[in-house]
C-alpha cells in the first residue's frame, strides 16, 4: 500500500502540471472563426472603464480574454454605415469582427503588438441582424473606441 500511494501522487501531479501549460481555453477563442461567429459570447473581464454616447463606444480594459458582442444593428435593407476604431493595445492581442446575417465574418481590425491603430471605413451591412464582436488573446490590456453610424452599441461584459 506504501508504494501505491507515491505513484498515484506523482500521477496526479503530472497531470495538473500538464493540465496547467496548456494555456486558457477562453484565449483560444481568438483563433476561433466559427465560434466567434455564433451567437454565444464567453469571456474573462477584469477592470474596465466604458460609455456609450450616440453612435460611439469607448472602454479601457484592463484584462479581457475571449469573445463579447459590442455592436448590433437589425438592418431592413441592405444599408451603408459609416465605421471607424482607435486602439491602443498594451499588451495580448485584439481583433475587432463584423459578423453579418449568414455568419459570415470579416476582420475590421486585428493588433497583435503593442502600439496604437485607427482606421475607417464604409461597411455594407445586408438585411437582417449583424454584429460586432471583439475577440481577445490571453492577458489583453487595451483603451478602444469604436464609431458606427448605423445600429447600437452594448456594454462590454453584460
Amino acid at each position: 500500500m506504501k508504494k501505491i500511494f507515491p505513484g498515484i501522487l506523482l500521477a496526479l501531479l503530472a497531470a495538473f502540471s500538464v493540465s496547467g501549460c496548456g494555456g486558457s481555453r477562453i484565449a483560444d477563442l481568438y483563433d476561433n472563426e466559427k465560434e466567434i461567429s455564433s451567437d454565444s459570447n464567453s469571456f474573462n473581464l477584469d477592470g474596465i472603464q466604458q460609455n456609450i454616447e450616440g453612435e460611439k463606444w469607448t472602454a479601457s480594459v484592463e484584462r479581457l480574454e475571449g469573445m463579447d458582442t459590442v455592436w448590433s444593428c437589425k438592418a431592413q435593407e441592405t444599408t451603408e454605415a459609416e465605421f471607424s476604431y482607435e486602439i491602443t493595445l498594451y499588451s495580448g492581442k485584439l481583433k475587432v469582427v463584423l459578423i453579418d446575417p449568414e455568419g459570415a465574418l470579416t476582420t475590421l481590425a486585428e493588433c497583435d503588438a503593442a502600439g496604437e491603430q485607427n482606421a475607417g471605413e464604409s461597411i455594407s451591412l445586408e438585411k437582417g441582424e449583424s454584429r460586432i464582436k471583439l475577440a481577445a488573446g490571453e492577458d489583453t490590456r487595451f483603451d478602444i473606441q469604436l464609431e458606427m453610424t448605423e445600429g447600437n452599441f452594448a456594454e462590454l461584459g453584460f
